[in-house]
Order: structure tokens, then sequence, then C-alpha cells
């Protein structure tokens, strides 16, 4: 089997404790390398611990349901809709759930789909019941693209819960995109993919890696039946990452209504982790292609966001923006075991 690329280094730094009178104290650093992504990480030698609850009051009293454009009120007035050949109704619709067009896109087919008319969910009551009318719209609109026959080979289900995130609404919502090229991240991870079955018949990247992964037993959070959980070698976030893969399932018309329940109830599980453990937003996304690609299962990354208090600093810095590596003082083995916990409930 072809090494899959997951290399760390160590260095060490020494100076003078200024709340040990001084007395030297040396520090080790892990520079980790995640070759498949791409992302390098700085693991910091201590454990990240948000001491508090985050005060969401704060954020719903800049966003109440009175001038949300997502709530009953402003919705009809506010929202944009599909132009006909798309979809009669202007929007669609999918039990409590809506899906729309971005009046601010990022991309030409740039959605937004609301969970409900329910203007705040917090973290803990985010449950599949909660989210399964949301994703749902979400793959009625990709079926419908699907039918329309545009040439469409990527989507995306995107998640920005809470200001912290880059949420800039506290209603919960997702946004898809569909495209005809991936964005750069999907590039590497299809890159990575095909090179390495490329490679001497390797065989498939993620199913190696998901291999490697169950039998090392650092990093592998839980099978909950398709779906595999892992955190993250080489994290993308300050407070670390999770991953899940959709076993050998190579579009997303491959993912069945049992697959959605079962990636629901695993991300409730997750959602539950968070909120016990005092963060307060994460950003999500789950990457497919539109058409069947051997070398590329369906998967995706969530990361954990706060702000750092009193000041509300952000936990992005020039290290991240600037110089392509991510400060990272979560353990990924440990964050992989203080999740495995909520996977056994």
């Amino acid at each position: 089997m072809k090494d899959i690329g997951l290399t760390k280094e160590l260095t060490t730094g020494c100076y003078l404790n200024p709340f040990d009178n001084f007395q030297p104290r040396e520090i080790v650093i892990e520079e980790r390398y995640d070759e498949t992504t791409g992302v390098a990480s700085r693991i910091l030698p201590y454990r990240l611990r948000l001491g508090q609850k985050p005060d969401t009051d704060a954020y719903l009293e800049k966003s109440p349901e009175s001038l949300c454009p997502f709530c009953p009120g402003l919705f009809d007035k506010l929202t944009p809709k599909f132009t006909p050949d798309v979809v009669a109704e202007g929007k669609f619709k999918k039990g409590e759930a809506y899906l729309f067009p971005n009046a601010f896109p990022y991309d030409a087919t740039n959605t937004v789909a609301v969970f409900s008319s329910r203007h705040f969910i917090p973290l803990d009551q985010l449950t599949p019941d909660a989210m399964r009318d949301g994703f749902a719209v979400c793959r009625d609109y990709f079926y419908r693209i699907a039918e329309l026959q545009r040439g469409y080979q990527y989507c995306s289900i995107n998640w920005n819960y809470m200001p912290p995130s880059g949420g800039g609404l506290v209603h919960p919502h997702l946004q898809t995109i569909v495209g005809r090229r991936p964005t750069s991240f999907v590039r590497r991870l299809l890159a990575s993919a095909q090179n390495y079955a490329a490679a001497s018949e390797v065989g498939n990247l993620w199913r190696n890696i998901l291999v490697l992964e169950q039998e090392a037993g650092e990093r592998f959070v839980a099978s909950t039946g398709v779906i595999h959980w892992l955190t993250a070698f080489s994290p993308k976030g300050m407070a670390g990452e999770i991953d899940f893969y959709f076993k050998e399932k190579t579009s997303f018309f491959d993912l069945t209504d049992a697959n959605f329940a079962e990636l629901l109830e695993g991300l409730s599980r997750v959602f539950l982790y968070l909120y016990v453990n005092n963060y307060m937003s994460f950003n999500l996304s789950l990457y497919a292609t539109m058409t069947p690609e051997k070398n590329f299962w369906v998967q995706g990354k969530i990361v954990p966001r706060f702000e750092l208090n009193p000041l509300g600093t952000s936990d992005l810095n020039y290290f991240e923006k600037l110089h392509d590596e991510i400060i990272c003082p979560v353990v990924p083995e440990q964050l992989c075991k203080e999740l495995q916990a909520y996977f056994q409930i």
C-alpha cells in the first residue's frame, strides 16, 4: 500500500517562563503536513479549553427576528426567487424548509436553504429532526439541476453556523454551490486521489486512508455504517477538524435516504460534543461530484469555530491567512478520544 503522505516533525523552543519565576521552559511544537489535502498545521503543546459558555444573547440582540429576512415577517418580501424554468413556484420547499437563490452569491448557482421558520437553534438542539428538511431540500435542488442538464459536475452543501464562522445571520441555513469546475480545495482532493490511483495500481486513496486510520486507532472516531468519522491529522482549524467519508459513494446521487439519516445522526453527536465543550460555532462542507467519479468518495469536514475572550478575537490570524498554515492547540488524537464517547451514546 502506497504511503498516504502524513508527515510530522518536532521543533523545540525555549524561553524563561514569567509564571514560574523565570525558570527555563521548553516548548515542543509538532509541524504536520497532509499530502492529500495540502494542509500544513502546527500542533501546539497545550490543550485549548474554552472556560465558559459563549454569550449568544449578544448575537440575538443584534439579529432579532423582526429584522431577519428568513423569518416569516420578511421572508416573502426579502428572499429571491428562481426563474420559472428552474422551479415554477420560485422556491424549493420540503417540509418546513425552503431553498432559494442567494441574494449575495459567491457563485452563479449559489443557493440558501433555510431549515424552518425557527430563528435560532442552539447547538444541542440541532437534532436529526431539526436538520432533516434543510438537507432534503438541497437534495431536491441538486436533482432538479441534474435534470436541466447544464453540464454541472461538482456540488457542495455548506454551513456557516453563527457569526464566528462567518455566518451573516443567526437563523440556521445551509448554502449550496454547483459548478462545472471544482473549488480549489476539491481540485486538490481530486488530484490527490487520481495521482494515488495512478501510482502503480495502489488502489483507492480513501479506502486506504480508512484502513490505515482504523488500524492505527489514533484518529478513527467511529463507523456508523456507510459513514466513517475521523479527526484530521493536519486540521484546517484552530479547534481541530472532524472528517466524514461515505464509503464507496462516488457521486452525490449515490446517497440514499438512509445515508442522509446516518449523516444527520452523526452530525447531531458532533454538535452535542461542541455544545458540551463550550463552542458556539462551526463551518461544515459536504463535497461531492454530480456524476460518478471512481477516484473520489463523497466526504465532508467540520471545523469548530470560536472567539477568544474578552476582546472577541477571531480564531484566524496571519499564520492561516498569509502563511497557509494552521495554528492548532487542539491535539487531533485527543479530540478523537473525546468524540468517541459521543458516538457510543
